[in-house]
């Protein structure tokens, strides 16, 4: 039984059979999986997978029509449907018939990588002439590789993402065949036994660790990449080589606190330890560990799924370590579509609910305007609009021109960000949740049945009429209280106070014009100063402090016109983070949207 595509590949390769090998290129919208691989034989025999179904169906017919007319390639796109919705995503593959011997011999080469636990790249270039690339750390290459092959093969290595390069005169996939994550077991006992046994059929590569030579043998661990005995787990952990890639699991009875120590300060994603809450509790008591270290500690280990046995206890915990890794909910996809909000507007505060939402599980997509007219663009996700991308505390957020690329955005992590001011896709993206964060003072088209709850964020809404809550947005005491009947208070005009300052510290256009400046946000700048021009019309400081928002280059802008933001408490003000009044504003978002889906 074959474990991995290379593998049969290469066989076929050594026994000289003609085989087609498949790949995703890329997907839009809904899709199964969104990379993936697979070799078909003459007589109809698959290895590997591309998703299953009627995908895999028609790549299948597709390649054996190939193997019977001697075809070399074919481009295909396959268009999903699901639930009744047509097209609901694409899918793009790349079939190539390997009968070449260069092609068989590059696939033996990367099977000997493979073998061998290299890290390495598989470039499957399309164009200008079917080939089959390939680098390896150390060097190594396969084929007839340039310096455009090289520079995208190495940046995946470092990024270890797969990457379609897609150029009029060159275009190439690069994947990674060898997962880059991999698991160091301490311990030989039954849970890690059979923890190795499932990595070794998910493709992850195991080292073990013991200070007993017979928990750490060849038969018990016959995949194992390496195995360590020494007497102490300290001297062990020295010939081990561990990154931020790499989950370590830890079932034994040598395991001590220097040992924990010294895997919690490198660079290991997940420590987990296998032990009851009480061992945890006094775990963390003895070790102390700073906040930022603590997140990678887990004990108890593994989801919450009834294991009693050590394979289902290996089920368990490989579940979570992969969680992890590809920092995902680990909720059940049923439930998927009851966590879909969507946020109209990426402002300051806006962005404030966003990365709360997501960082609480949620997928968010956000609807701007083509132009957005925001300010503090350092903590906005609507400058994605101008830059294509922006990352605010860790949270990344990519502009996507349709609604397939949105669902495709969300699975690599990213906040999407599309251009519909009118809300136009919602009845397509069908959220559970609206959240209207546009900031505008006045409802711009929102109705309490756009979605099965609808929150607007502060005054010009109606709770119960234009939607079933309002979040207070005015500074002061009642700032994030969420309003169930009635409105939030009506926009005063005037800033909040900042050390004495308030209408000074906001700048406004005297004309209308095009707003230019040669500063950017985080500058200081002095009273009197010159910070931009409206149209020839100079815009002059008004207090002493630093630039925390700026309007964007080249927008055209109205008399009146709120353009800069001047923090008077200069170098102690933070124009990187989000605000607090964004933040109780966000946790107020989340209550609300917490309360209800508990509710259902």
């Amino acid at each position: 039984m074959e474990y991995t595509v290379i593998e049969a590949a290469s066989r076929l390769s050594r026994e000289h059979k003609p085989f087609i090998y498949a790949v995703i290129l890329k997907t839009e919208g809904s899709a199964s999986r969104n990379s993936g691989s697979m070799v078909v034989q003459a007589d109809g025999t698959m290895h590997g997978t591309i998703g299953g179904g009627e995908l895999e169906a028609y790549a299948l017919t597709q390649a054996l029509g190939m193997l019977v007319n001697g075809q070399k390639q074919r481009h295909l796109s396959f268009a999903v449907h699901q639930g009744g919705v047509q097209a609901a995503g694409m899918v793009y593959l790349y079939l190539l018939s390997c009968t070449l011997e260069e092609e068989q011999n590059a696939f033996i080469r990367l099977r000997q990588w493979e073998e061998a636990g290299l890290d390495h790249v598989l470039g499957l270039q399309l164009q200008p002439t079917p080939a089959i690339l390939g680098l390896c750390e150390g060097g190594a290459t396969i084929g007839s590789v340039h310096p455009t092959f090289l520079e995208a093969a190495k940046n995946v290595l470092h990024e270890k993402k797969p990457h379609f390069v897609e150029t009029p005169a060159w275009t190439c996939h690069l994947s990674l065949p060898v997962n880059p994550h991999s698991l160091l077991l301490v311990g030989g006992g039954h849970v890690n036994q059979a923890i190795a046994q499932l990595a070794h059929f998910l493709g992850i590569p195991v080292q073990v660790v013991e200070t007993r030579a017979v928990f750490a043998t060849k038969e018990l661990f016959p995949h194992a990449r390496s195995i360590v005995v020494q007497p102490t787990l300290k001297e062990a952990f020295g010939q081990l080589f561990t990154n931020r890639y790499t989950a370590c699991i830890i079932a034994s009875h040598a395991f001590d606190q220097e040992s924990a120590q010294m895997l919690l300060s490198g660079d290991i994603t997940y420590v987990g330890v296998l032990g009851s809450r009480h061992k945890a509790k006094m775990l963390h008591e003895k070790l102390n560990l700073p906040p930022e270290t603590r997140e990678t500690l887990f004990c108890p280990i593994g989801l919450d799924l009834g294991s009693e046995t050590p394979q289902e206890i290996a089920l368990s915990v490989l579940s979570e370590v992969m969680k992890v890794f590809n920092n995902t909910s680990g909720n059940s996809l049923r439930n998927q579509a009851s966590r879909l909000v969507v946020v109209r507007g990426g402002g300051d505060l806006a962005t404030g609910v966003i990365i709360r939402l997501h960082r609480a599980g949620y997928r968010v997509i956000v609807l701007e305007i083509d132009k957005p007219s925001v300010i503090r663009r350092t903590v906005s996700f609507a400058e994605a609009m101008f830059s294509g991308e922006i990352t605010v505390e860790g949270v990344s957020a990519k502009r996507v021109e349709s609604v397939k690329q949105a669902f495709s955005v969300l699975e690599e992590g990213f906040v999407p960000i599309l251009c519909d001011p009118a809300g136009a896709t919602l009845s397509e993206i069908n959220p559970i949740c609206i959240v209207d964060a546009i900031i505008a003072k006045r409802n711009l088209g929102t109705k309490i049945t756009d979605a099965p709850l609808v929150i607007a964020l502060g005054p010009g809404f109606e709770a119960g009429k234009d939607c079933d809550a309002v979040i207070e947005t005015k500074r002061g005491h009642s700032l994030g209280r969420i309003i169930r009947k009635g409105s939030a208070l009506p926009n005063s005009g005037i800033p909040g106070i900042i050390e004495g300052f308030g209408e000074e510290r906001v700048l406004h256009s005297e004309t209308s014009g095009i707003f230019t400046s040669s500063l950017a946000i985080g500058d200081l700048v002095t009273k009197g100063q010159v910070i931009a021009k409206v149209g020839e019309m100079e815009v002059i400081a008004t207090i002493d402090g630093k630039l925390r928002g700026l309007l964007h280059n080249g927008l055209s802008v109205p008399p009146k016109f709120k353009i800069a933001d001047i923090d008077p408490r200069s170098d102690q003000a933070d124009h990187t983070t989000i605000s607090e009044k964004a933040m109780a504003i966000a946790g107020s978002v989340l209550e609300v949207l917490d309360g209800f889906l508990h509710n259902c």
